[in-house]
């Protein structure tokens, strides 16, 4: 059951307490963004989605691919679900394009690193990343891709060792590739 496999990772109260509030935040954010508009429901089960793995992937440093993989046929399903209610398509077409470059872009790059930067949870991430920003816009994918990897360097130069000896700190790439994304599609309209 995914609820098991996720309850290691929230255990501490203080870790349930920010995925709750973070969660509930992102919803809010989701609902002023779309309104009672027709992707609204995919927007806040991927944002729920994305959040969580977000907050898991801070705190254990390994994104919950139990929670992720089962997101793709959910996601793309709410987003068929609002092109049929909205008459539109291309949005969905748009979306599942974007969901496999990003998808693929990120495999490329975690092969290159040999999965020493970025690992396979994060592809899958990207994957979804790419369906949320491919939905609103091209120009939305792009900066949200963009601004997320910014926000990566940032965490990576703000908890870099304070000792010249010192390896690198690694950083999970998740939240920073989430909060790119979440930016982007809160400020496109």
């Amino acid at each position: 059951m995914i609820g098991d496999s996720l309850a290691p990772a929230l255990a501490p109260a203080r870790w349930r307490a920010l995925t709750v509030s973070s969660v509930t935040a992102v919803g809010a954010a989701l609902v002023w963004r779309f309104g009672w508009t027709a992707p609204l429901a995919a927007y806040l089960y991927l944002g729920a989605v994305l959040t969580v793995a977000a907050v898991i992937d801070a705190r254990t440093f390994t994104m919950p691919n139990a929670l992720l993989l089962p997101s793709y046929p959910v996601g793309v399903g709410l987003l068929a679900a609002a092109a049929a209610a909205d008459g539109r398509w291309w949005p969905l077409g748009r979306a599942a394009i974007a969901m496999a470059a990003i998808a693929a872009f990120y495999l490329a790059i975690a092969m290159v690193a040999g999965g020493q930067r970025l690992g396979l949870a994060d592809v899958t991430v990207g994957g979804l990343l790419g369906l949320v920003l491919g939905w609103v816009s091209w120009s939305a994918l792009s900066t949200g891709v963009i601004l997320g990897w910014v926000a990566a360097l940032v965490a990576i130069v703000v908890w870099r060792p304070r000792h010249s000896g010192q390896r690198a700190r690694v950083i999970p790439a998740g939240p920073c590739l989430w909060l790119g994304a979440l930016v982007v599609v809160l400020a496109t309209k």
